[in-house]
């Protein structure tokens, strides 16, 4: 935004002593921050007056033309493309070295074999107007005349940093600014002086104006105001110089005020022509309608969007931009005054859907004042009378209001104030602060209570600590004693939950050799059909930052094998995993950003996925990393019948992961990968995934605790190998068990070998198994051992009516 140094001396005397840079240092200091303070002369360094001598067609290109200009101490040559200019003219003419507003810097060069010393400049190059039609013509002029001082442009421009203001509605003015201005000088500010009482009843029109209002939580405040008598022009040059000056095109004398009052007092202001609007209705748009704005394009509405209409289609989109079946022309003879105020977040939504991206719309998103609309139609009208001497109200003041501010009083005490900010603060000067700064302080025993100014009751200030900090910035930070705090030195408490998830990361990394992998949290209807997932259940998105990405994933592994299909045709054999929270359609425990609302229920997940070239190799493989992490932890991993399979999965590769001994507890799943889903995946590798509750699994291993030293076993252990040739259907695990739970004396059971083939008959396969034996208080004899091996040999026998094999 930029800001008129003469503009904001109509409402307070800066003294000369306080230089434009001055201003704008403590302007940054205590309430904007300021990019840069340039006397409007600077900007036209090196851009001046021209006149033209003569015209000749370029020798090598029939669209441009060889102008020779008179510069007062010499003549230049120039190629320029324009064709609205004649010899007699007065141009401007940037030279070799300036640097236009857009940024351009003019250089001699060489144009189609004819050199240019100098470039002839449209408004817009000038960053004096929008036309880029042709070059702009002076009226007669001192031939090498700067163009500042041609045009008698004697004003600062300070550019303020628009993300400082963000959440200062207040600051988009003028008059906002010169407040500030006034309250850290500590000088009196010059109110304007608007006066709704002067806009007596007209006696043109003789009627009301119809207005309704059909939505007032979008709309909370409606003025309108009819003025007759109005004859159509341009405005007076100080407007001119003062909108150009700020970086506003000067229109019409009509358009100008509502841009004048505007970049004045804060409050966008829309006229209608009077005679194309019989009445104003404002209301939703309707599914399907459409308008056209007024920079001629055809917008298509919603029914999210407020709109002004005259009763049957629009004629505005509200707080953005009008439209051009009510537009001013030429031709209007009476008005209708809009000042009206909106809802921030609709107008904000609005102006990004339609990518319409106003100076009205940026206000009415900051959340404006209510009581601004009052001044502003006053101020209008009064300009309106100034610039067209024959104008007169002709309505009734149209005002339809539904607003409540939260002004306060937010009680304050002096102890509490000297506390948080480290100093002692005199009452009085407390008082004096805040008063200029618009707020309203009585004292109430030890307490003041402060009433917020209107302006500032928007969402700005409504807590002790924002009066704190208004206290603060206009006495000034420097101006603080720093000092160290003195802060109690404590270790910070200890998330085991995190601590665990960094080992857990550091264990699959660094010893199973695994990469890990971030992925977004989103999937899509066409990625859940290839596997074979069930979509209804999922949570939808309703503003999805892509096409691919439209609903919660409910499990890690779609985008896990998203992440096979990129890479497998660099790697022969490869490994990843992904910590991270998967969405399920039930309602959680987390709050949505303060609300009452809950987020969707949210659980996290170990994802673990494998992808080789062996078929069967890569599941085996997969166990053993689930089976080698929960080991670290000193658990056992157990492997179960997976009943309920996932529709990617393959049936003869699944079990459920369980804690062994404990076949109820399900914590997960492994599973390869079908073939048929791979190929509509495209994914050409052997695939199996592990997915496991963090959850459960965090809470078995704090269960456990903390490792222990035990002591190494006195007494050698007996290593006996056992080889049994049993039916395919049964299961290795209820073997091992069986051998684990046979004896006190069993310590370890390890599975070494599988056999399925020739020899042993149809439906058979052959376990071969290393069994430990140890007693903690004896070495076991050899008649021990056999012992309890014939026993284990009649016990799995009779179970599982396993044999013993030997060939």
């Amino acid at each position: 935004m930029l800001l008129s140094l003469n503009w904001l001396k109509d409402f307070v005397d800066i003294p000369k002593s306080v230089t434009p840079e001055d201003l704008g240092l403590k302007l940054s200091a205590h309430t904007v921050e300021i990019d840069s303070v340039k006397a409007e002369k600077e900007k036209f360094d090196k851009i001046v007056v021209g006149k033209i001598l003569e015209l000749k067609k370029h020798p090598s290109a029939d669209r441009l033309q060889l102008v020779k200009v008179d510069i007062g101490k010499e003549k230049l040559d120039i190629v320029c493309g324009a064709t609205n200019i004649k010899p007699g003219d007065f141009v401007p003419v940037a030279l070799v070295g300036a640097i236009l507003p857009n940024g351009l810097e003019i250089k001699a060069a060489e144009i189609r074999g004819v050199k240019s010393n100098g470039m002839l400049c449209a408004e817009d190059e000038l960053g004096i107007g929008e036309d880029h039609t042709g070059i702009m013509i002076l009226a007669k002029g001192k031939k090498g005349e700067n163009l500042a001082e041609y045009f008698k442009l004697g004003d600062t421009v300070f550019e303020v940093d628009n993300k400082s203001i963000t959440n200062r509605p207040d600051l988009w003015n003028h008059l906002g600014m010169a407040r500030e201005i006034a309250a850290f000088l500590d000088l009196r500010l010059k109110e304007p002086g608007l006066d709704l009482n002067k806009l007596n009843k007209g006696k043109g029109r003789g009627e009301k104006l119809k207005v309704a209002v059909k939505d007032s939580e979008l709309c909370p405040r409606y003025m309108a105001i009819a003025v007759s008598g109005i004859t159509i022009g341009p405005s007076p040059k100080w407007m001119q110089e003062r909108l150009s000056a700020v970086g506003m095109r000067p229109i019409s004398n009509i358009v100008d005020i509502t841009n004048y009052v505007m970049l004045e007092l804060g409050q966008p202001l829309h006229a209608f022509d009077a005679n194309l609007v019989k009445e104003i209705s404002v209301r939703r748009a309707k599914k399907g309608e459409e308008m056209e704005t007024l920079d001629g394009q055809k917008r298509e509405l919603d029914e999210n969007m407020l709109l002004i209409t005259d009763g049957k289609k629009p004629i505005a989109v509200a707080g953005v931009m009008g439209g051009l079946a009510s537009e001013i022309s030429d031709n209007t003879a009476s008005i209708i005054i809009e000042a009206a105020n909106f809802e921030p977040v609709q107008i904000r939504k609005t102006s990004r859907k339609l990518g319409l991206r106003t100076e009205s719309s940026m206000r009415f998103e900051k959340s404006l004042d209510p009581n601004l609309c009052a001044s502003a139609i006053a101020r209008a009208v009064e300009l309106v009378k100034q610039l067209c001497p024959k104008a007169e109200v002709a309505s009734d003041l149209v005002d339809i209001k539904n607003f409540k501010l939260e002004q306060g009083p937010i009680a304050i005490s002096l102890e509490w104030l000297e506390k948080i900010i480290g100093e002692k603060f005199e009452e009085k000067r407390i008082i004096k602060i805040l008063e200029n700064l618009g707020f309203a302080v009585k004292k109430n025993g030890e307490k003041l209570e402060v009433v917020v100014p209107s302006w500032r009751a928007t969402k700005d200030i409504s807590i002790p600590e924002d009066v704190v900090e208004e206290i603060v910035r206009i006495y000034g930070y420097n101006n603080l004693k720093p000092q160290m705090p003195k802060v109690l030195m404590q270790a910070p408490l200890i998330n085991e939950e995190r601590k665990l998830e960094r080992k857990i990361k550091e264990i699959l990394s660094q010893g199973a050799k695994l990469s890990e992998v971030y992925n977004y949290s989103f999937v899509n209807e066409e990625q859940l059909k290839k596997l074979k997932m069930e979509i209804r259940d999922y949570v939808k998105l309703a503003n999805p930052i892509a096409s691919q990405h439209t609903l919660l994933r409910q499990s890690l592994a779609p985008n896990l094998l998203e992440n096979v299909k990129t890479n497998q045709a660099r790697y022969g054999e490869f490994g990843l995993f992904e910590i991270g929270n998967i969405f399920m359609d039930l309602t959680g425990a987390e709050d949505k950003g303060g609300q009452k609302e809950k987020l969707p229920f949210q659980e996290r997940k170990l994802g673990v996925i494998l992808a080789g070239e062996k078929k069967g190799d890569v599941f085996r493989k997969i166990k053993g990393i689930v089976e080698y992490l929960f080991d670290h932890f000193g658990l056992a991993a157990g492997f179960e019948i997976l009943e309920d399979l996932p529709g990617w999965a393959e049936s003869k590769t699944a079990a459920k992961i369980v804690l062994e001994g404990e076949k109820e507890t399900a914590l997960g799943l492994v599973a390869g990968l079908d073939s048929r889903v791979a190929a509509s995946l495209n994914i050409k590798k052997e695939t199996a995934i592990a997915e496991i509750s963090f959850k459960e699994l965090a809470g078995l291993i704090f269960d456990k605790g903390i490792k222990k030293y035990e002591k190494l076993p006195k007494y050698p252990p007996v290593v006996r190998d056992l080889a049994f040739v049993v039916g395919s259907k049964i299961l290795y695990n209820d073997i091992k068990k069986e051998i684990e739970n046979f004896s006190k004396l069993v310590k370890k059971v390890e599975l070494f070998d599988v056999y399925e083939g020739e020899g042993l008959g149809e439906d058979n396969r052959s376990l071969a198994f290393h069994i430990i034996y140890q007693a903690p208080d004896r070495t076991l004899t050899a008649e021990e051992i056999e012992r309890e091996q014939a026993g284990l040999i009649k016990t799995l026998e009779k179970k599982f009516e396993a044999q013993i094999r030997n060939f």
